[in-house]
């Protein structure tokens, strides 16, 4: 998930060329970022037969309709006759809890599906294209030209649903990186003061991406210096989400009770991930708690620490299929090093925090040489407020 240029839907009758209308679906699909998770974020584009633009719709919610529907639901069979429908990935083949778009489009007067990329889930995978072409409608991958254009609309789409095509992919959970520095890189004070490095701007822009993420995840200390809620409050946005802790030796279960999280959130939707050590001790201290929270056993490395590659697995056979890392500097490093970051997102604010009696966010990443140097792919540039955010593929 990053953020875009959200296109302005045209005009009925505005010409758009290829790239313009997969581009605008694009745009559509962002905008059910909050709320479509499991499902790829999609967004549609109808043109006419001339490539005027008639309608657009993205995926909304979860169980809604998709976003071919969307897009279709108002136009009218003398509209649609030889019209082209833009969709950013493949019209779904199966019955879920929806109808299949394909086959809905299959008996529409429609001329071509231009879709983004192909759907790696395998009740789609191909078989949304054939249910359109054995219907006499042409079916095609987008930009199949070489131009630098058509390049970027297809990293494009990549991106628009790569939590989806990483979880099809690779089975894993998707992780995103959210820090909050100073120009030099600091994230905190040694005494663990972080409030408030950034202006409210990025703050608000934060709640937002944890609504596009299906948990937040932070270490211990986060939760003991702040106290935080870790839960989205957004202008715009209604929505519970879930939270992961990790506390390896359970040293602040015991507090659960008190902290602002036991609140703010469902006791189903918190997971306090500790060693496997440890069970004994947690079974004592889940006794004396009302509500608590889910447990999730994890692995432990030869120094001690939770295998973080053990941790993400279990999340993703509980149904978790991306986390945004809130955490400190000591959680944030333990991600890079351990390699498990997908994407980053980096609010710095205009201020100086001084190496000296602060924390980097990377303070225990090793680099031994610049050949080994992490990059950061595809990087892209907003501002909030005097904030100034990146954000890229790791």
């Amino acid at each position: 998930m990053r953020s875009i240029i959200q296109y302005p839907l045209p005009s009925v009758g505005t010409v758009l060329s290829i790239g313009e209308a997969m581009r605008l679906a694009i745009s559509e699909a962002y905008k059910g970022a909050p709320y479509v998770s499991p499902n790829p974020l999609v967004g549609a584009v109808v043109v006419d037969a001339k490539g005027n633009f008639l309608a657009a719709g993205h995926h909304e919610i979860y169980g809604g309709p998709h976003a071919e529907v969307n897009a279709l639901k108002n136009l009218q069979p003398e509209q649609l006759k030889d019209a082209t429908v833009y969709v950013t990935l493949e019209p779904c083949a199966h019955e879920g809890k929806t109808p299949s778009c394909a086959k809905m489009m299959a008996k529409l007067p429609i001329k071509k599906v231009i879709f983004g990329l192909i759907d790696p889930n395998p009740l789609v995978a191909g078989q949304g294209a054939e249910i359109l072409k054995q219907a006499g409608i042409e079916a095609e991958v987008f930009g199949a030209e070489h131009s630098r254009e058509f390049n970027e609309i297809r990293q494009d789409l990549e991106e628009v649903c790569e939590a989806f095509l990483w979880n099809f992919r690779e089975k894993k959970v998707f992780v995103t990186l959210k820090m909050a520095s100073s120009l030099d890189g600091q994230v905190a004070l040694r005494s663990g003061e972080s409030q408030w490095i950034t202006g409210p701007e990025s703050r608000e822009y934060v709640h937002y991406l944890r609504a596009c993420y299906d948990a937040i995840l932070v270490g211990k200390g986060t939760v003991e210096f702040d106290n935080p809620s870790l839960n989205i409050r957004h202008p715009t946005i209604q929505k519970q989400n879930k939270v992961v802790i990790i506390d390896g030796e359970a040293g602040l279960l015991g507090k659960y009770s008190s902290l602002k999280l036991s609140e703010a959130h469902q006791s189903a939707n918190v997971f306090w991930c500790v060693s496997e050590q440890a069970k004994e001790v947690v079974q004592a201290l889940l006794a004396q708690i009302k509500n608590p929270p889910q447990i999730v056993y994890v692995k432990t490395k030869i120094d001690g620490s939770l295998d973080l590659e053990n941790l993400l697995s279990q999340l993703y056979t509980l149904g978790i299929r991306s986390v945004m890392v809130e955490g400190g500097a000591m959680t944030a490093s333990s991600f890079v090093d351990a390699r498990l970051v997908n994407r980053l997102y980096m609010f710095q604010a205009p201020i100086i925090m001084g190496a000296g009696g602060s924390r980097s966010w990377t303070e225990n990443v090793r680099v031994p040489t610049m050949k080994e140097k992490i990059h950061v792919k595809n990087p892209r540039y907003l501002t909030f407020g005097d904030d100034f955010m990146i954000s890229g593929i790791f």
